[in-house]
């Protein structure tokens, strides 16, 4: 009879942490097919330096081409950003496997990320720039791609504050049952 319950344990186990790798998995496809549609359409319907206003003085769709990082700095420098696209897609896929977190948060957030980087180092592969085009005035212009890993980066800073904090709350609230 025991041995049964562990053999249940391991297989709910088996079966959740699945869910949560196609978790991951799903999420990293989903922004590199959003990626590459959005900026499909932009080089498709929108002229080289176009642009087309959404909300006045605030958010527009532009056409740009970018050769370096965010906010336009390094210019040029494609081959050093591919080799950080590189260096970053296997941190985040090493950071999958080996810390394994049960986390539906902590996968999505991975997962977009992933997908994230994924995005701009195609890009940056194949056709040496990266294609920009949602321009907030007064901020940058970037992509879907870079909305991705924005997004993931605030999950997961959401996921380890909530984590660090809440374990510490915890901890203080038992210290503090205990004495009385």
């Amino acid at each position: 009879m025991h041995n049964r319950k562990i053999k249940n344990k391991f297989f709910s186990y088996s079966i959740r942490q699945f869910k949560l790798d196609l978790l991951f998995g799903i999420c990293a496809i989903f922004a590199i097919i959003v990626d590459r549609i959005t900026k499909y359409l932009v080089i498709r319907y929108i002229p080289l330096d176009g642009q087309i206003q959404l909300i006045p003085n605030f958010l527009y769709l532009t056409h740009i081409k970018n050769s370096g990082a965010a906010f336009g700095i390094f210019q040029g420098k494609v081959n050093v950003f591919i080799i950080v696209s590189i260096i970053a897609i296997v941190l985040i896929v090493f950071l999958k496997v080996t810390l394994n977190l049960n986390s539906f948060t902590y996968n999505l957030a991975l997962g977009f990320i992933l997908g994230g980087a994924a995005g701009n180092l195609f890009d940056r592969y194949f056709i040496r720039e990266v294609t920009d085009f949602i321009y907030v005035v007064h901020f940058a212009v970037f992509n879907g791609a870079d909305s991705f890993i924005n997004i993931g980066f605030f999950i997961l800073a959401i996921v380890i504050i909530r984590n660090y904090f809440g374990k510490g709350s915890k901890e203080k609230s038992i210290k503090e049952k205990s004495s009385n």
